[in-house]
């Protein structure tokens, strides 16, 4: 993709070549997919007759898109942007050939440093890139476990409800 941008950018808008928007192009090019993924791996767990009650309720298409379906694509949305987030911080082939000249990430000066043999040199934005991929993973799975973590009732039993739950049998659809 990058080698393709490349000669895109080089003969047909050469103008656009080693700028930023080529490279954000770039980078929208190779990680869409992922996103992309995410998110319909979240729309597919949504049935169709949550956005048919919603409508039949009354709520025009936008209020069912933001009060119904954006709260149940959130875990996809967040994913996705993770996914890209990481991605991203690691990619190097692409940001070499089409960055702007002077623009540097941290993947670029780790490889700088290391091709001319400044090993230490490298160890900073090394680190730095480790920790900058790690603690959203970390949060990710963190909450991943809060929102999949149920309460055990003395006797063992995991499917215990929280405090404060309905019990179903006293739902209603009117309030």
């Amino acid at each position: 993709v990058a080698l393709a941008l490349v000669y895109f950018g080089a003969r047909v808008v050469p103008w656009a070549y080693q700028t930023t928007a080529m490279l954000v192009f770039a980078y929208a090019v190779l990680f869409l997919p992922q996103a992309v993924g995410a998110i319909r791996a979240s729309l597919l767990q949504v049935t169709p007759s949550v956005e048919e009650v919603s409508l039949l309720l009354g709520a025009d298409r936008r209020t069912t898109f933001r009060r119904v379906l954006l709260p149940l694509l959130r875990p996809g949305l967040g994913a996705g942007a993770g996914l890209v987030f990481l991605t991203t911080m690691k990619e190097l082939p692409a940001t070499l050939l089409l960055s702007p000249t002077g623009f540097s990430t941290l993947a670029t000066r780790v490889w700088n440093a290391t091709s001319e043999g400044f090993l230490g040199r490298s160890a900073g934005p090394a680190l730095a890139l480790v920790l900058l991929s790690s603690v959203p993973m970390a949060v990710m799975l963190a909450r991943n476990e809060l929102r999949t973590s149920r309460p055990v009732a003395p006797n063992g039993d995991h499917s215990a409800a929280k405090a404060g739950d309905a019990d179903p049998s006293q739902l209603s659809l009117t309030r």
